[in-house]
């Protein structure tokens, strides 16, 4: 984030919030110790204030670009981690009540049409500035939860047509 504009753990945090934070979980705490590190392992140079609350502004260095482009050129072949609440309660489903199946389904999509929606309003804010691969990004989260909704409006309705 900081390849962007420098900014302090607060900013990268608000910055994280609205992109890469739709797709890579972070703890809030980690955007605040990793800068720090960063800046002992001269990636980032950090610039404290003057009086006040003496905030820290961090800068990325050209090592820090250069450690950047090799994480870049470096494989990606890891399989994709799926968390996904729903998912593990559907499987464990079997154990609870039908109510609570029809309240799942019917709150997963629920939650997935939100986000795909929320990412088509993010994208549309975008288009005409961003970076296109950031916009690739949300593209790919909008396909992602709209396949989710998807799942789940089908099961709703496999749902709807048992007998009771």
């Amino acid at each position: 984030m900081l390849s962007y504009a420098p900014a302090t753990s607060y900013e990268l945090k608000q910055r994280v919030g609205m992109t890469i934070g739709n797709f890579w979980a972070f703890a809030h705490s980690q955007l605040y110790d990793e800068p720090a590190r960063l800046a002992d392992d001269g990636l980032v140079t950090a610039a404290v204030e003057e009086g006040g609350r003496r905030k820290r502004t961090y800068s990325i260095t050209d090592a820090g670009r250069a450690a950047l482009a090799g994480w870049l050129a470096d494989e990606s072949r890891e399989q994709t981690e799926v968390r996904d609440i729903g998912l593990l309660k559907l499987f464990f489903s079997s154990m609870g009540g039908p109510e609570d199946l029809r309240a799942l389904a019917v709150h997963r999509y629920e939650s997935h049409k939100a986000r795909a929606d929320n990412y088509l309003a993010q994208r549309e804010q975008i288009i005409d500035y961003a970076d296109r691969w950031q916009v690739k990004t949300l593209e790919l989260g909008i396909r992602f939860e709209r396949t989710v909704e998807e799942f789940w409006a089908e099961f709703l309705a496999e749902l709807d047509g048992e007998p009771t």
